[in-house]
């Protein structure tokens, strides 16, 4: 099966005040008056896994070869080309990014690994940890808009799943570069591993492309089946980098690690699909506010997650799929700065998937979550997919989300940060919309949205002067558009992306460190094709008008050559050598140049 570069499938709203979203490669047809609808699935926009050109969220998915087509050296350089998704770094690839989805801040999207939680508790800046390297990823799955009906808490601006490899491969890549950069990954399943086993490694490091911002990091993972229709998934990770400026004016030293460990029962009949999941997570912070002040300000946190579901899915009709699941767990916190805190949950949620014919589908849900320290909060969605004609579709989708404050937004406090125990969950609405044309070629999407979002968390002071304090923002409303055009022509691609955003936050009259920083425009164009001698090129190339008065292009790409199983190329970022800023404070580098090979 081919498949575009970016498959989008958006959602629902009011389908007459707005049209939007991307198509995916599942809504071409076979006749000229009925649509094709694969057996191709979106795992994580419902409950339940649908076929692609059904859904009615509005989805994006980065395949494999979408991936290697683009050139694409890390997850986080592949969802920079992404429209409505704004990966926000402080510094080189293997360090810290925040993900900020149709402009929430960094803590109101949901982060996911094969359907395990990575948000962490203590911090949303260490949901980007993300324990895979990019050549054992199949697919990365992006789902804008509220997702609480499906995910629980934190997926309001929407969904981040990055979907690991089960077949059968064996690929390795080693990458040197400027600023003493070094790295290596490698994925493998199949002989000599046991049947059904993959194993994967990467590391990475730089000596730093300014002061205090060298870094050294990596990790393992495997994956297999212990027993019929049992699946056990083992991952760690180690990262020491250099945090110069990340969270004050100061040469600060960070050290991270995590542990990620489930257990995953599935089996399927004729009639019932189910399967229950356990997951625990360990993730540790060590922070050190002065590199020259060994002990001043400086924090050891440790935080764990416990996570238990079980689900049952069964098809009522030949047109209607009904789901039901429960579960609950716990996160608890050990820190020198934060004490120790400890919260349980728990949920249930109830699904049902109309699908009448192949030109209409539907779904609907609703889950209620439960906290010993927040209370609770009920979440519904609902979204629709039509098509029109063979060649136009229209989608709309609305559903109601929420997120608890972490444990530094509640606890924390430093030389220039004071946070405060009394806080609100934050809670948020949308509604969006879509129209998909795909005609000669070309796949062609609009996706307008509105987000209405009530005591959000932010971190805000009176002056510069002052320490940022943080508190629930009393209420953000956030409007956009999302564009895309996508041509692939034999083995030449083209695409192109454009999102606007709108941030009205009126009861907030102080100085803002998240919710007001994002960008108001942002677009890309990205092309690949073949050259002459059998070589490749592919070129990335983004633009960012940022509300602090930024403006800037960041133009990537690679040359490659293949040669049997073995792929040769150079590689470089930001080649305009360009001066920006994603985090305030935080300078990201200049132009970085690398030469590497692929083993496949």
């Amino acid at each position: 099966m081919s498949h575009p570069v970016l498959r989008r499938v958006p959602g629902f709203a009011l389908l007459a005040l707005f049209c939007g979203s991307l198509p995916s490669a599942n809504a071409q047809t076979t006749t000229a008056s009925v649509p094709r609808i694969t057996s191709d699935v979106v795992v994580t926009a419902t409950a339940t896994p649908a076929a692609s050109a059904a859904v009615g969220r509005t989805v994006t998915i980065l395949t494999r070869d979408d991936l290697d087509t683009l050139g694409v050296s890390s997850i986080i350089d592949g969802l920079r080309l992404v429209a409505g998704v704004d990966p926000r770094g402080r510094g080189g690839p293997d360090v810290q990014t925040d993900f900020s989805l149709r402009g929430a801040n960094f803590g109101q999207s949901l982060v996911l690994l094969d359907g395990v939680r990575l948000n962490d508790s203590q911090s949303g800046h260490h949901n980007g940890e993300i324990p895979a390297p990019l050549v054992s990823i199949d697919r990365i799955e992006v789902v804008f808009g509220p997702a609480s009906a499906v995910h629980g808490a934190d997926a309001m601006g929407g969904t981040i799943q990055v979907i690991t490899r089960t077949g059968k491969h064996a690929t390795a890549l080693a990458t040197f570069g400027e600023h003493g950069y070094a790295a290596a990954q490698a994925s493998a399943s199949g002989a000599p591993l046991p049947s059904g086993w993959t194993l994967s490694g990467w590391g990475s490091r730089s000596d730093g492309f300014m002061f205090d911002r060298d870094f050294v990091s990596g990790g393992g993972g495997l994956r297999g089946v212990v027993a019929r229709a049992l699946t056990v998934d083992v991952r760690h990770q180690r990262r020491v980098f250099g945090a110069n400026g990340f969270y004050g004016n100061s040469p600060s030293k960070e050290w991270t690690d995590q542990s990620l460990a489930s257990l995953r029962w599935a089996q399927s009949g004729d009639a019932w699909t189910s399967h229950v999941r356990v997951a625990v997570r360990n993730h540790g912070d060590h922070f050190r506010w002065d590199i020259a002040r060994p002990g001043f300000a400086e924090n050891r946190h440790r935080t764990n997650a416990l996570d238990a579901s079980a689900q049952a899915s069964r098809v009522v009709s030949p047109s209607v799929r009904i789901t039901a699941g429960a579960g609950g767990g716990g996160d608890w916190i050990t820190s020198s700065n934060l004490g120790q805190h400890t919260y349980t949950r728990g949920q249930g949620y109830f699904e049902a998937q109309w699908t009448p014919g192949p030109r209409l589908s539907a779904q609907a849900g609703a889950r209620l979550d439960g906290y010993s320290t927040f209370g609770h909060a009920w979440s519904p969605s609902v979204s629709l997919a039509a098509w029109v004609s063979s060649a136009i579709r229209l989608r709309a989708s609305a559903a109601r989300a929420f997120r608890i404050p972490t444990f530094t937004e509640r606890f924390y406090t430093d030389p220039a940060h004071q946070a405060s125990e009394v806080l609100s969950p934050e809670r948020g609405t949308a509604v969006d919309a879509g129209l998909d044309v795909v005609a000669q070629g070309w796949t062609l999407s609009a996706s307008p949205f509105v987000r209405w979002d009530d005591a959000v968390i932010d971190w805000v002071r009176e002056t510069t002067a002052a320490r940022w304090r943080t508190t629930n923002v009393r209420d953000v409303t956030t409007t956009g558009v999302e564009l895309s055009a996508v041509r692939r022509v034999g083995t030449m691609l083209f695409r192109a992306h454009y999102a606007g955003l709108r941030v009205d936050a009126p009861s907030l009259v102080q100085l803002s460190k998240y919710v007001l920083e994002y960008a108001r425009h942002s677009a890309g164009v990205s092309t690949a094709l073949p050259l002459v001698g059998g070589l490749r090129l592919a070129i990335n190339a983004g633009y960012r008008s940022r509300v602090d008065g930024q403006q800037y292009w960041l133009v990537g790409g690679r040359l490659n050559r293949s040669v049997g199983r073995l792929d040769a190329f150079v590689e470089g970022s930001n080649l305009l050598n360009e001066s920006y800023r994603e985090v305030a404070g935080v300078p990201m580098p200049g132009r970085w140049l690398s030469v590497g090979v692929r083993v496949r």
